[in-house]
């Protein structure tokens, strides 16, 4: 997400007024980040517990691994939600942004529209008739190969990016199903052993008297 180049086209277009669709994604993204980082920090709990035989490291490895867990799982539904208000963010972004690049004539910002054209082969915010409607000049990147002879793209950009944002969210949240599996299954394998910790302390205990 942070360094994909059709991730980082849209977030520097929807940038330009700070448009919601942008940030969630961003934030997503360096939501992921900071959990990976606090996930690699609370190994070393579960590391020394285990190779210590320390049951207090063990269980506080299990409560935090426990509790980014449920903030994992905070963050899914989160984006499931997101999904349904997607449309609307950057419908309604797109346009804003499209009527006041021509309107103001912004280079740089009607620059990266037309790369996202012509990458996610798409025209205007909902279709060519947006440059129809506003008397804006039909740019070459509403064409396939950019030949005004040839039939332009039906499909508008605010849908096209939307479809594929969303196709390729399920790549990431069946990755990040998988790590939810790998990290319950951590939790109930700390709390067993230290469970086990202390039955052979007590064990030992027992046999000495």
């Amino acid at each position: 997400m942070k360094i994909n180049e059709n991730f980082m086209k849209t977030s520097t277009l929807y940038d330009t007024i700070q448009a919601l669709g942008a940030e969630a994604i961003q934030w997503f993204a360096k939501l992921l980040i900071i959990i990976g980082a606090i996930i690699s920090c609370l190994a070393m709990f579960g590391y020394f517990g285990a190779l210590c035989h320390t049951r207090i490291l063990l269980y506080i490895y299990s409560i935090a691994l426990s509790l980014t867990i449920i903030f994992e799982f905070v963050g899914i539904i989160a984006m499931l939600s997101f999904h349904n208000n997607l449309w609307e963010f950057y419908d309604a972004g797109f346009t804003k942004i499209f009527q006041g690049a021509y309107r103001n004539n912004q280079t740089k910002t009607i620059e990266i529209m037309s790369k996202l054209e012509r990458e996610f082969h798409c025209c205007g915010v909902n279709s060519i008739g947006d440059y129809i409607k506003s008397d804006y000049r039909i740019p070459l990147s509403c064409y396939p190969n950019q030949v005004p002879q040839e039939k332009p793209f039906n499909q508008g950009c605010a849908e096209a990016i939307v479809i594929w944002i969303w196709n390729e969210l399920p790549l990431i949240t069946g990755i990040f199903g998988t790590i939810l599996l790998i990290e319950i299954f951590v939790v109930v394998a700390s709390l067993v052993l230290g469970v086990a910790i202390a039955h052979s302390a007590n064990t030992e205990i027992y046999y000495k008297l």
